[in-house]
Protein backbone atom coordinates (compact mmCIF):
# COMPACT_ATOMS: atom_id res chain seq x y z
CA UNK A 1 0.00 0.00 0.00
CA UNK A 2 1.32 3.32 -1.28
CA UNK A 3 2.74 5.77 2.04
CA UNK A 4 -0.98 8.32 2.93
CA UNK A 5 0.43 11.50 3.38
CA UNK A 6 -1.93 13.54 5.32
CA UNK A 7 0.82 15.63 6.51
CA UNK A 8 1.31 18.89 4.93
CA UNK A 9 4.26 19.05 2.07
CA UNK A 10 6.32 21.38 0.42
CA UNK A 11 5.92 21.42 -3.37
CA UNK A 12 9.74 21.18 -4.59
CA UNK A 13 8.28 20.39 -8.49
CA UNK A 14 5.23 18.73 -10.37
CA UNK A 15 5.96 17.63 -14.63
CA UNK A 16 3.16 15.78 -16.24
CA UNK A 17 4.90 12.82 -17.90
CA UNK A 18 2.86 11.16 -20.91
CA UNK A 19 2.61 7.64 -21.65
CA UNK A 20 1.27 5.75 -24.30
CA UNK A 21 1.90 2.23 -24.57
CA UNK A 22 5.69 2.02 -23.69
CA UNK A 23 7.52 2.85 -20.53
CA UNK A 24 8.22 6.33 -20.35
CA UNK A 25 10.23 8.02 -17.46
CA UNK A 26 9.71 11.24 -15.44
CA UNK A 27 12.83 13.42 -14.41
CA UNK A 28 14.94 12.73 -11.54
CA UNK A 29 13.96 13.91 -7.63
CA UNK A 30 15.11 16.68 -6.90
CA UNK A 31 17.89 17.03 -3.55
CA UNK A 32 15.71 17.34 -0.53
CA UNK A 33 12.29 15.25 -2.44
CA UNK A 34 11.59 12.31 -0.06
CA UNK A 35 7.99 11.87 -1.50
CA UNK A 36 6.59 11.76 -4.82
CA UNK A 37 2.82 12.04 -5.24
CA UNK A 38 1.47 10.10 -8.51
CA UNK A 39 -2.21 11.19 -10.41
CA UNK A 40 -3.45 9.89 -13.51
CA UNK A 41 -5.92 10.14 -15.99
CA UNK A 42 -5.84 7.02 -16.95
CA UNK A 43 -4.87 2.95 -15.42
CA UNK A 44 -1.65 2.79 -14.87
CA UNK A 45 1.40 0.77 -13.41
CA UNK A 46 4.76 2.65 -12.03
CA UNK A 47 7.95 1.51 -10.89
CA UNK A 48 10.54 3.70 -9.16
CA UNK A 49 13.92 3.44 -8.69
CA UNK A 50 17.17 4.98 -10.28
CA UNK A 51 16.75 3.94 -14.00
CA UNK A 52 13.12 2.20 -13.79
CA UNK A 53 11.39 0.55 -16.75
CA UNK A 54 7.48 0.32 -15.88
CA UNK A 55 5.85 -2.98 -16.86
CA UNK A 56 2.05 -4.13 -16.34
CA UNK A 57 3.89 -5.76 -13.12
CA UNK A 58 4.49 -2.46 -11.77
CA UNK A 59 2.38 -0.67 -8.76
CA UNK A 60 -1.31 -0.42 -10.30
CA UNK A 61 -2.65 3.81 -9.95
CA UNK A 62 -6.38 3.99 -10.53
CA UNK A 63 -7.02 7.70 -11.87
CA UNK A 64 -9.24 7.91 -9.06
CA UNK A 65 -6.59 7.72 -6.96
CA UNK A 66 -3.49 9.70 -6.37
CA UNK A 67 -1.09 8.16 -3.79
CA UNK A 68 2.11 8.73 -2.20
CA UNK A 69 5.39 7.38 -2.51
CA UNK A 70 8.87 7.94 -0.44
CA UNK A 71 11.51 8.48 -3.37
CA UNK A 72 14.82 9.43 -2.97
CA UNK A 73 15.88 12.17 -4.06
CA UNK A 74 19.45 13.61 -5.51
CA UNK A 75 21.87 13.60 -2.86
CA UNK A 76 23.12 17.21 -2.86
CA UNK A 77 22.65 20.25 -5.37
CA UNK A 78 24.68 19.29 -7.49
CA UNK A 79 24.43 15.23 -7.57
CA UNK A 80 22.45 13.64 -10.71
CA UNK A 81 21.66 10.37 -8.14
CA UNK A 82 17.77 10.93 -7.59
CA UNK A 83 14.92 8.33 -8.55
CA UNK A 84 12.87 8.61 -11.54
CA UNK A 85 8.85 7.29 -11.84
CA UNK A 86 8.44 5.23 -14.88
CA UNK A 87 5.10 4.96 -15.70
CA UNK A 88 3.31 2.39 -18.55
CA UNK A 89 -0.16 2.65 -19.79
CA UNK A 90 -2.44 5.42 -21.90
CA UNK A 91 -2.30 8.28 -19.62
CA UNK A 92 -1.25 11.85 -18.68
CA UNK A 93 0.73 11.21 -15.35
CA UNK A 94 0.89 13.77 -12.48
CA UNK A 95 4.41 13.32 -10.90
CA UNK A 96 4.63 15.74 -7.77
CA UNK A 97 8.22 15.78 -5.79
CA UNK A 98 7.31 16.79 -2.74
CA UNK A 99 9.37 18.02 1.14
CA UNK A 100 8.34 16.36 4.07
Amino acid sequence: MAYQNYIASRIISSANVSSSGTSAQSGRAPFGCTIVRIATSANVNIVINGNPTATAAGTLIAPADSECFVIRGDSSPTATDGEKVATIGTATVNVTFLEG
